[in-house]
């Protein structure tokens, strides 16, 4: 991965030249600074480190590959981003083994790649694994339990709690159900058994 650094008087002007260099545009790219004490005569001076994002995926996609062709599958790439949010779409040779029994390896993975951002940086791209169409269908599955249980809260007027979930899932769930007519959603407990209460509301 390209990293380019500058260091100059201002943040501003660190930044600008870390762009130029890397021929790109702010949200393109992941940059931090630093502070440099100068002598006693010398004021403050920043550096500025950055590097593209897409840089960051491609290398993810790598790590990702290594860990699957080590378990000797073959694997290819889709990679989309919508609302500051990276989906990799893992196309392999034996998917039902990457997904593993609910979802568990296929989240296994999911921690292994944002701990591999995290190493480079905590403000990186947010990133969500997915394999062929699994995390679609699981979110459309989620979504129809989501107004069942609402419909169910409406007729009977008892709050209904759903099983734990992650923080993705719930807020599919809360989104789903935001214009939802005679229920609210709000989330309780602690991780890892946080989960989703969906609640009557005249």
């Amino acid at each position: 991965m390209n990293v380019v650094k500058s260091v100059q008087k201002t943040k501003d002007e660190a930044l600008r030249k870390v762009l130029a260099e890397l021929n790109a545009s702010e949200e393109e790219v992941i940059y931090s600074f630093q502070e440099i004490k100068g002598g006693l005569f010398k004021g403050l001076t920043y550096e500025c480190s950055g590097f593209l994002k897409l840089d960051l995926i491609s290398d993810v996609q790598e790590y990702l590959k290594n860990i699957l062709n080590g378990m000797g599958l073959e694997v290819s790439f889709e990679v989309n981003t919508k609302d500051d949010v990276t989906t990799i779409k893992m196309y392999t040779s034996n998917n039902p083994i990457v997904i593993g029994k609910n979802g568990a390896n296929l989240d296994a993975l999911t921690t292994l790649a944002r701990q591999f951002i995290k190493n480079y940086t905590f403000n990186g791209p947010k990133i969500i694994l997915d394999v062929e169409d699994y995390k679609d269908r699981q979110i459309k599955k989620l979504e129809r339990l989501a107004k069942n249980l609402a419909r169910d809260v409406v007729r009977t007027k008892v709050d209904a709690e759903m099983d734990n979930m992650n923080s993705y899932e719930r807020r599919i769930v809360h989104n789903v159900l935001t214009d939802f007519k005679g229920v609210k959603t709000e989330s309780v407990g602690e991780e890892p058994n946080r989960h989703v209460v969906i609640k009557y509301d005249k």
